[in-house]
């Protein structure tokens, strides 16, 4: 490698802080031709480095690696699904854990036990739910599942219902809707905000069913259980969307050497990254380049990141 380089990882939230960590080791543990540079750009959720930009930033080769969260929407962009009209040839370098469940909890003296209920019975729900707009992920896939239903918000508010909206899971809004009475229902991802004191107040968490779950897949979101040993005061497990995980991914074009170095910076440096494991353990190389219960490998690992980890045995 004697041409000087230029690297772009893009990150926003709490991603900045990986990619800053990543970055810094990379750039001091792999040897690069003088004049090369490896770039940090930073942005809000709002900008084009939030949401579904990274995935199109990387697809345009305007960033070499980006972030994706939760999992299912790097492999939506990769699928070319919902928000992506196009496959977007994205590859994985592994996923940093972060456990999410997307919820639906409904309070128990409704009488209603699953969506089909909320369907069947025309009920006017009050639910406390995410902003939503047009390239809001939690709010979109809220409405996937619904739509499997047969129904959406707006069908609920025609019942007679209402939506209240609230900017995060852990807002404010959020703990006056449950404390009140004023919600009868959230739905929502950021359970471990949110789903004790939901609990607690005498709501029921919802599964999705067969069907619910089918079509949250094709779209690339996949599945997992919520158990009675994360929430002990929970009816019974339940099947519910994985809301987990951030997918480091980068361009399928991106040399094999560039992608396996990036692997080893991580390796190199991934006890000192920030995850969020529901039991607070720290992050392990295996489950960063196989995939977790805190974040599933949804696309397939760029083969010069597959090279490095299989040569560490991560793989085998």
């Amino acid at each position: 490698m004697d041409k000087p380089i230029k690297l772009t990882i893009g990150a926003t939230s709490k991603r900045v802080d990986i990619a800053n960590v990543v970055a810094l080791t990379f750039f001091n543990n792999v040897e690069l031709p003088r004049q090369s540079e490896l770039d940090v750009r930073m942005g809000w959720r709002d900008s084009e480095l939030g949401g579904t930009g990274p995935a199109i930033l990387v697809g345009n080769k305007k960033c070499d690696f980006g972030f994706g969260n939760p999992v299912g929407l790097s492999a939506m962009a990769y699928l070319g699904r919902g928000f992506y009209k196009t496959k977007i040839p994205l590859r994985a370098i592994g996923v940093f854990p972060t456990w999410d469940r997307l919820i639906f909890a409904v309070r128990k003296d409704t009488g209603i036990h699953s969506l089909d209920d909320v369907k069947q019975q025309k009920y006017p729900l009050r639910v406390s739910t995410r902003r939503r707009n047009k390239l809001q992920t939690t709010a979109y896939a809220i409405e996937e599942v619904l739509k499997a239903y047969g129904m959406s918000y707006r069908d609920i508010e025609r019942w007679g219902g209402k939506v209240m909206e609230v900017s995060s899971p852990s807002s404010k809004e959020r703990k006056d809707h449950i404390a009140s009475g004023s919600a009868d229902a959230v739905f929502d991802e950021g359970v471990k905000s949110w789903g004790e004191r939901a609990l607690d107040s005498g709501m029921r968490f919802l599964p999705i069913n067969d069907a619910a779950a089918r079509h949250m897949q094709k779209l690339g979101f996949p599945t997992a259980m919520l158990t009675r040993g994360q929430y002990p005061k929970l009816e019974q497990a339940i099947r519910c969307v994985d809301f987990s995980g951030w997918t480091f991914f980068c361009h399928a074009d991106l040399p094999s050497s560039i992608a396996y170095d990036m692997a080893k910076a991580v390796d190199l440096c991934h006890a000192q990254i920030p995850v969020d494991h529901f039991d607070k353990r720290p992050m392990t190389m295996t489950e960063f380049c196989r995939g977790g219960e805190a974040g599933q490998l949804t696309i397939p690992l760029h083969p010069g990141a597959k090279k490095y980890f299989r040569e560490k045995g991560y793989l085998d």
